[in-house]
């Protein structure tokens, strides 16, 4: 399995009521400012799709969003290419760039304690379906990913539960046991 375009979805604790229109500046600014990895390019509103991307950033090597699919929000990195050629490169890049896009929504002082990410509960999957789609297909190679990066980094059990609908991609959700900060995270990844 290649496992180049990895996907982390970091779930809202609190926030989830904020109007999706209030991010488009905050985006907006981080284009302007350069303020995350990337060639960042523009922004896209999807605030019309019931539980959908919601709005995005979009990059060249990857769109970042205030994503509400499945039901619930979370700042979701979703990997378009990478330099990397390792599964765990590309999981560490992914995941790096998303706990830096949340840490920067807290702190913007128009969300200002309004806004607070888990970083303990993300959803972790390969958007691509010709490389995982289906139940089995690459979920172990993702899983032998996941677990040991997540564990070493964070120094707690991480528990995995694969998606079991054959027509979506491969996807585990992801939920560390010892409750973390976004703050210390980022230092190690």
């Amino acid at each position: 399995m290649n496992l180049q375009k990895i996907n982390v979805k970091i779930y809202l604790e609190k926030g989830a009521e904020i109007p999706l229109k209030q991010v488009i500046p905050l985006f907006h600014r981080f284009i302007q400012n350069n303020l995350l990895d990337g060639l960042l390019v523009d922004g896209a509103e999807y605030t019309h799709v019931h539980e959908g991307p919601g709005v995005l950033l979009i990059a060249h090597e990857g769109n970042y969003s205030l994503d509400e699919t499945g039901g619930e929000r979370g700042l979701l990195y979703n990997q378009k290419r990478s330099s990397d050629t390792s599964g765990e490169g590309n999981l560490k890049t992914a995941w790096r760039r998303a706990l830096k896009a949340c840490d920067l929504l807290e702190k913007e002082p128009e969300l200002a304690g309004k806004l607070k990410f888990n970083p303990s509960r993300m959803r972790i999957f390969v958007n691509d379906r010709l490389e995982s789609s289906g139940v089995d297909m690459g979920s172990s190679e993702l899983k032998q990913t996941i677990r040991p990066l997540l564990e070493s980094l964070t120094g707690s059990p991480v528990r995995l539960v694969k998606e079991m609908d054959p027509r979506k991609l491969t996807a585990f959700e992801v939920e560390i046991e010892k409750p973390l900060k976004l703050q210390d995270l980022i230092g190690k990844v």
